[in-house]
C-alpha cells in the first residue's frame, strides 16, 4: 500500500505518495535524505532510495534473555537422555517436552547469566516397581569401572518386583553432554553391577541413574540419581 510522505522544499509544501522499497531518481523538487516514521530516505548512485526500517518487535528485556538460556539449557540438557526418557516413561503420560519444562522450573540453577544444571533433579525412568534400597557406588582412582551395589529383599508390598528384575545404569557427561547406557546390565537379585567409563571421561563430570524394570519388561521403578563425588543416592 502506498505511503504518504510529507515534506517541506523551497517551492513550498508538497504531498508525495511513495512505495516502500522502490528506488526513484532525483527529481525537481531536490534531493530528500533522512528518516520519516519507519521509513529511510537517502541517495545512492544518483538514485533516490526509500526503504522500510521497521520498529523492533523482539526487545529482548533482561526477563526474557533469562527465560531463553533457561529454555535452552534445559532442552540442551536433557536432549542426550531423550532415549533413555522415552523408556523410562514408557507407561507414563509424560513426554520429553514436559520434562523439559519441570527441569526448566526445578533443575536450573544460578542467576542470570550463569545459570548451570543441577542434574540431581532430573529422573529419567517412572513406575511402581520397587527400587533397591541402599544403592551404594565405588571408583577406584584412575580406574575406569564404576561398582554398584544395593539390598536385593524385596518388600512384601512391593508390586511387580521379583528377583530377576532388570538393573539398569545410565552415565551422562555434562561436559561432553553424551550419554550411555547399559539395561539389563545385571538382575536385582545380582547385588551389584559393574560399569565401565569411557577412555578420558573424568569422574566429577559424570552423573548416574539407576532403575529397574520388572521381568517381564512391562513396568519401571522410579529412577535414582548417583555421582561419584557423593556416593549415597540423592
Amino acid at each position: 500500500m502506498p505511503l504518504k510522505v510529507a515534506f517541506v522544499h523551497n517551492f513550498g509544501y508538497i504531498g508525495l505518495y511513495i512505495n516502500l522499497n522502490i528506488m526513484a531518481k532525483g527529481s525537481i523538487f531536490g534531493t530528500l535524505s533522512g528518516k520519516i516514521g519507519n521509513v529511510v530516505v537517502y541517495e545512492r548512485n544518483g538514485k533516490q532510495i526509500v526503504r522500510s526500517n521497521p520498529k523492533q518487535r523482539d526487545p529482548k528485556t533482561p526477563a526474557q534473555l533469562a527465560h531463553r538460556l533457561k529454555f535452552s539449557l534445559a532442552n540442551k540438557g536433557l536432549s542426550p537422555l531423550n532415549n533413555v526418557i522415552k523408556i523410562g516413561f514408557k507407561n507414563s503420560e509424560k513426554s520429553y517436552r514436559k520434562l523439559v519444562g519441570e527441569a526448566y522450573h526445578n533443575a536450573i540453577i544460578g542467576e542470570y547469566p550463569n545459570f548451570s544444571m543441577d542434574y540431581s533433579r532430573i529422573q529419567v525412568a517412572e513406575g511402581k516397581v520397587q527400587l533397591p534400597s541402599n544403592i551404594q557406588m565405588s571408583y577406584e582412582e584412575g580406574s575406569n569401572i564404576v561398582g554398584f551395589i544395593w539390598d536385593t529383599q524385596i518388600a512384601d508390598t512391593a508390586i511387580n518386583s521379583r528377583p530377576d528384575d532388570h538393573v539398569n545404569i545410565v552415565c551422562l557427561n555434562s561436559i561432553f553432554l553424551a550419554e550411555m547406557h547399559t539395561f539389563n546390565i545385571s538382575k536385582r537379585s545380582d547385588g551389584k553391577a559393574f560399569f565401565e567409563l569411557p577412555i578420558g571421561w573424568k569422574p566429577e563430570d559424570l552423573n548416574f541413574w539407576i532403575f529397574i524394570t520388572s521381568y517381564d519388561l512391562s513396568e519401571n521403578s522410579d529412577s535414582i540419581y548417583l555421582s561419584i563425588s557423593h556416593s549415597q543416592p540423592s
